[in-house]
């Protein structure tokens, strides 16, 4: 590869490899690695653990995020007074704070020094299914607990999210969601978005267009690939720049074959598409499909500065076109599977 394909090929691995960090913390049992279970849909994490003696960090890798679930704090081991120094936990993206019962000094005081901060933080309730008051409904033992948080906090300008993480009754996950990308730092809520399972129909259009802005900014690295005068060269780097941009729509989407071949409605076409974005080889088939614009680039390079100019603009509006149509067809794909299992929840 040439140098300004190995540039190219940097920028890429920059573009996707700056994961959003997201930490968990919170008393002993809460419930933490049950959570980051219950949003990846996978055990991720090892549960059960005796947090006390865990003492390291543990990192749980989930696409383009990583979870970051910090040992329980309040015990001997790790009092709360050590801990935000001891972990470095100032230098991460968004916090979620989990309880299971009330909150703790801990809880609350760690919540003042994000603040001070500038960091988001998210108060997350889990084990809703063991809430319970006599004489009271879920909603009413809910707002018990906010009014209680509120009291502990002194204040009214927090997030505070009910879920349930067992694995056989999992709630509450979808408002969650929502409360992280409103929360997520503005430089890192695309990625997040690109990255977290869409849970309804909203999360699943506000993928689109993080998709979507995705393509626009590989669609600038395929117009600095047009600048490059080395003719042949192109061709090349093109098909890494596309190898790599689908690869990324479909993580996002969670398109995987089995997905494509499951589908009923979405077009044959569509899935001739999807499929063929998996390999370099269907790439350069879909390629020849755009026309030959593709192949006229080399030829464009050979005038000076217009035609490089003209190239670099060609290649920008290729791999949007190419990109977007890859969109809106894993997205068709998404969301047939998406409603699938909205109608099963409701049977």
């Amino acid at each position: 590869m040439t140098k300004d394909g190995k540039a190219i090929q940097e920028q890429l691995n920059k573009l996707d490899g700056e994961n959003v960090t997201i930490v968990l913390f919170g008393q002993p049992g809460a419930g933490k690695s049950s959570l980051i279970n219950a949003i990846c849909g996978r055990e991720a994490a090892p549960v059960g653990v005796e947090t006390d003696t865990t003492r390291e960090p543990l990192l749980v890798e989930h696409g383009d995020a990583t979870f970051i679930d910090l040992p329980g704090y309040g015990t001997k081991t790790f009092p709360w007074t050590e801990f935000a120094e001891k972990f470095h936990i100032f230098q991460y993206n968004l916090f979620l704070c989990v309880f299971s019962d009330k909150l703790h000094e801990g809880d609350t005081e760690l919540f003042k020094q994000l603040t001070a901060k500038g960091k988001p933080c998210i108060f997350v309730r889990n084990k809703t299914d063991l809430i319970y008051e006599e004489d009271k409904s879920l909603e009413e033992s809910e707002e018990t607990i906010r009014q209680d948080v509120e009291k502990q906090l002194g204040r009214t300008d927090f997030e505070l999210v009910f879920v349930c993480s067992r694995k056989d009754c999992p709630s509450g996950l979808d408002a969650l969601n929502d409360a992280i990308i409103r929360k997520m730092p503005e430089a890192r809520r695309e990625k997040y978005i690109l990255t977290a399972e869409a849970r309804t129909k909203e999360q699943l259009d506000a993928k689109r267009l993080a998709a979507q802005s995705y393509v626009r900014r590989s669609c600038t690295y395929a117009a600095y690939n047009g600048v490059n005068p080395i003719i042949g060269v192109d061709a090349a780097v093109d098909l890494l720049i596309l190898y790599q941009m689908y690869g990324c729509i479909r993580e996002a989407f969670g398109i995987t074959p089995e997905v494509i071949h499951s589908s009923r409605k979405v077009s044959l076409k569509d899935k001739a598409l999807v499929l063929g974005g998996m390999s370099k080889e269907g790439i350069k088939v879909i390629v020849k499909t755009l026309g030959r614009k593709f192949a006229a680039r080399s030829f464009l390079k050979a005038v000076p500065v217009v035609g490089q100019a003209a190239s670099a603009l060609l290649g920008y509006q290729l791999v949007r076109q190419s990109g977007l149509q890859y969109i809106d067809a894993c997205y068709d794909l998404a969301r047939e599977r998406l409603l699938e299992e909205l109608d099963a929840k409701r049977k």
